[in-house]
């Protein structure tokens, strides 16, 4: 069963215009994330939804496939569409978004690409330890094989 969702403008949410780039996205992200963060609003309802509502918005902009995606259910001048639960966030809020982490990322300007992107140098540590994992296997494999 699918229920029918009213899908919030999420460029409205984020005060970007449809064509924004992603670092319009991003510089907007920041700006009403330090903006409206609860801690800074005494835990304030208003501010907690306010900020939830950004969160949700800046995870389907942020990134181009989840952008596209929306985009393209949303562009039929509604913005229903059929789904089978209502957005969940993806990340621990309590580590992703508490207002000290947002603060420190937005002053150092240490936020890459979609919100949960792993670094370049931390891809290319997976893909080393992969390769040797495997490649261990892979020799351990061949030993096995000459020795029985």
């Amino acid at each position: 069963m699918f229920l029918v969702l009213e899908v919030p403008n999420y460029y409205d949410i984020l005060e970007v215009n449809n064509h924004a780039s992603q670092v319009e996205i991003k510089k907007s992200f920041r700006n009403l994330a330090l903006k409206y963060h609860p801690d800074k609003n005494k835990n304030s309802e208003d501010s907690k939804h306010k900020f939830m509502q950004i969160i949700e918005a800046y995870e389907a902009l942020s990134d181009e496939i989840a952008r596209r995606d929306y985009d393209n259910k949303t562009n039929h001048g509604t913005h229903d569409y059929a789904s089978t639960r209502p957005w969940i966030p993806s990340a621990d809020f309590e580590r992703i978004y508490s207002y000290s982490e947002i603060k420190r990322r937005y002053r150092d300007g240490s936020v890459g690409g979609g919100m949960w992107d792993i670094s370049e140098s931390a891809s290319i540590g997976l893909w080393k330890a992969t390769m040797v994992l495997f490649g261990g296997l892979g020799a351990v494999v061949i030993l096995i094989m000459i020795f029985h």
